[in-house]
């Protein structure tokens, strides 16, 4: 019975050091972060740019979204609640400057995350090819709690989200 506690109590203690360095680790990140990915799509920028501003569609090929769901616009800008496996986000459009810049934030300032991302788009290998575009998405986000900063950096990574979305873009657009 001594032995069964001794065990038990060095792996409460290897769970505190743990769970401590953790804290610690995510604590030392900063709260302010910026990730950028960029990806060639084989498709005219109209047409990628189309893929990106057509909300309803997203649901076809945006891996994890289920819903997309209009909600009253903010300052004039359409803004939309999107519901995938992480929950509901609600997000609004900042600026639009079709085909080349689209630039949407997070809208709830209640979230312990949130941020601005911007779409630039530009004709992909250069000025003289109009078949493929290269499109360029700018992470400027902001973690709160520790456990999100570590979680975030150290086991997902702050541009996995951007990357996930250039693949499944490029997926959609099948070429």
């Amino acid at each position: 019975m001594r032995m069964l506690l001794r065990v038990a109590g060095v792996i409460v203690a290897v769970l505190l050091v743990a769970v401590g360095v953790a804290l610690l680790m995510g604590a030392l990140q900063p709260r302010n972060h910026t990730a950028s990915a960029t990806v060639v799509i084989n498709a005219p920028q109209a047409v990628v740019w189309q893929r990106i501003t057509d909300l309803q569609s997203q649901t076809s090929w945006r891996s994890g979204l289920t819903d997309v769901q209009m909600i009253p616009a903010q300052d004039g800008h359409p803004c939309w609640q999107e519901t995938s496996s992480f929950g509901k986000m609600p997000m609004c459009e900042v600026l639009s400057a079709p085909p080349s810049t689209r630039i949407v934030r997070i809208a709830d300032p209640n979230l312990p995350y949130g941020g601005i991302w911007t779409y630039e788009l530009s004709p992909g290998l250069g000025p003289t090819d109009p078949n493929s575009t290269t499109l360029r998405i700018t992470e400027n986000g902001f973690t709160g709690p520790w456990i999100y900063r570590f979680v975030g950096h150290y086991i997902f990574h702050e541009d996995t989200q951007i990357k996930k979305y250039e693949s499944d873009l490029q997926k959609s657009i099948g070429k």
